[in-house]
């Protein structure tokens, strides 16, 4: 089989799964027990509405006794040898209700999915990377299970989820933050979390709640920005995931045209809000809008002047699933290079002893 790219390609969202036993056996006496007793507090992926056929899995990713997501072998066979994924980015959904327990509780759950995915996934395939869950709801733990993990290079990213109980831009995040930094870490905002739908509401039509994941990126685009996160943090990197792009260019041209009218009401910016959004922010392009003409799609990725900032997403094994042999297509040759590979670099640190990003 033809490779959607020669060089390889990097997978900014691959989403393992772990099971109820998994989480049992790794977690401490006393929240063991209070989780079977009591249950979770926010809701874990597959108990939201709406629900769809096949849990809103491939039909063909369902291992034998298990869940799509849990099984190693066939996720390798089916995602990276398939089409030659040199980096698959794993983003454990569990992780935002899990973030979001009681503190303490929270922070024993992420430490759970950290080892699980270094157990399961790093330990077994370099082309597996992992994305550090933290309590993201108590920063200050957060903070202490990404010093724990940043010096691995298994881990890439710390994950957060795009609907916190505060907009991202709150100062109480910004220890989280301030610690991706010092880390080198990107921050990877994935659509969900507490709020799941801060715009609509409860959602009556799946189609409803698929449309809302970029309205929900936007809004965290516009509070970090106007928060003046990253003029107190300049070198934070930030990548937006299962959100959409097309939407980019026209939110940086209504923010600098606001600006140019209200800049006084926000004397924490020294420059341009798309100054802020090209020079912190990376896309990805799971869902990526499939307007009737791919001529369209070109023009509007040309509009948000990031084309250095475009990174792949399949979202295996959702059945959303992005095959790279089919993805983007109608795209110049060199933009679907960047795009699959090339992008990668500038945002991605390389792991040890794997093809490198």
């Amino acid at each position: 089989m033809k490779k959607a790219s020669p060089e390889g390609i990097v997978d900014a969202d691959v989403h393992p799964f772990i099971l109820p036993h998994e989480v049992a056996a790794r977690l401490p006496e006393t929240w063991r027990i209070r989780l079977e007793r009591y249950g979770m507090r926010p809701p874990v992926p597959g108990a939201i509405y709406p629900r769809m056929r096949n849990s809103g899995y491939r039909a063909d990713s369902w291992p034998e006794d298990s869940f799509p997501g849990n099984d190693v072998d066939l996720m390798t066979e089916q995602l990276l040898e398939r089409y030659g994924i040199t980096s698959a980015v794993l983003i454990p959904l569990h992780a935002h209700a899990f973030g979001a327990e009681y503190p303490e509780l929270a922070a024993a759950l992420s430490e759970v999915l950290n080892d699980w995915q270094e157990e399961k996934f790093l330990a077994k395939d370099p082309r597996f990377v992992g994305s550090v869950c933290v309590p993201f709801e108590s920063p200050s733990l957060a903070v202490g299970e990404i010093g724990a993990r940043s010096g691995d290079s298994a881990f890439q990213q710390i994950l957060a989820p795009a609907s916190t109980e505060l907009p991202l831009g709150s100062s109480r995040y910004w220890p989280i933050y301030e610690a991706a930094c010092a880390a080198d870490l990107p921050v990877s905002v994935h659509s969900g979390g507490v709020a799941t739908y801060p715009l609509t509401g409860p959602p009556n039509y799946y189609l409803e709640e698929h449309v809302e994941f970029s309205g929900a990126m936007q809004a965290v685009v516009i509070s970090m920005i106007l928060g003046g996160v990253f003029d107190r943090f300049p070198t934070l990197k930030v990548i937006l995931v299962e959100g959409g792009i097309s939407w980019a260019g026209p939110l940086m041209w209504s923010m600098d045209e606001l600006h140019r009218t209200w800049h006084r009401d926000l004397p924490t910016l020294s420059k341009a809000p798309s100054e802020y959004f090209r020079e912190h922010f990376w896309l990805t392009t799971q869902p990526i809008e499939e307007p009737a003409r791919t001529t369209d799609l070109v023009t509007a990725l040309r509009h948000t002047g990031m084309a250095d900032r475009i990174l792949f997403a399949s979202d295996y094994p959702h059945w959303d699933f992005d095959s790279p042999d089919h993805s983007l297509r109608g795209l110049p040759h060199e933009l679907k290079e960047k795009i699959f590979h090339r992008n990668a670099a500038a945002v991605y640190r390389s792991r040890e002893k794997a093809v490198p990003v």
